[in-house]
């Protein structure tokens, strides 16, 4: 399953992780073991599921291991968090975000296959510092200390072009996880295109929704902009 998110643990930053990233088009799959939180945001995501996060076979029902990203939001709770983290790296999930409240657990959840450590407190400074550093990823979902998913107007030099004579993996890092335009069907202001076929031509109407790094994202949009450093 392709450009798909599993956020575990639905407290203030996993709900609100979730929400931004249903919001941009992913298709995300959120899990807790609340009903209530469950219930909450059970219209805001694709898949929301009441589930014992530490058992394994749990997650396997659920479709756990079917994404290939996924947050563990469990900061409060470290023990479930090692262990959570690990099965999903022990089951193949390709990139682990999780959340930890200091480095002694960072070192110690990097062991069990995390690729990225969030710290609230910590990541909110750099965020300000990126945002001012680069105003263009202003509007932008953060994901930890140095991933984002953007928001960007399809680029002039873009258009016309198909996601295959772009390749954008290849050339900048990054991956397209869907496109926002104006809806076609008169009922809605606009829609989501997820999934997307490789010769489809992009269009000056359309948003792209990138996901990639902080200096990743960057060096698009400067290249985009005809100011590549």
């Amino acid at each position: 399953m392709a450009n798909t998110f599993l956020v575990v643990g639905l407290g203030a930053f996993g709900s609100r992780i979730a929400k931004s990233l249903y919001e941009a088009g992913a298709y995300v799959l959120a899990i807790d073991g609340e009903m209530e939180r469950v219930d909450a945001i059970r219209d805001q995501v694709s898949k929301a599921v009441c589930c014992n996060a530490i058992d394994v076979n749990a997650l396997r029902s659920v479709g756990a291991f079917d994404v290939d990203t996924a947050i563990v939001a469990l900061r409060k709770f470290f023990d479930a968090s090692v262990l959570v983290t690990h099965a999903l790296h022990k089951n193949g999930i390709p990139y682990i975000l999780t959340q930890v409240d200091n480095e002694q657990q960072a070192d110690a959840i990097q062991i069990m296959g995390a690729k990225e450590i969030i710290f609230p407190s910590r990541d909110m400074a750099t965020r300000i510092a990126k945002r001012l550093v680069h105003p263009d990823l202003a509007e932008s979902i953060p994901l930890g200390n140095n991933a984002s998913i953007i928001d960007l107007p399809c680029p002039e030099a873009f258009v016309g072009r198909t996601l295959q004579q772009l390749a954008l993996r290849t050339q900048y890092g990054v991956t397209l996880i869907g496109l926002r335009m104006p809806s076609t069907d008169g009922r809605h202001a606009e829609e989501f295109l997820v999934n997307i076929s490789p010769d489809l031509q992009l269009e000056a109407r359309c948003n792209l929704l990138i996901l990639g790094t902080h200096e990743q994202l960057a060096r698009l949009s400067a290249v985009t902009q005809g100011q590549a450093r």
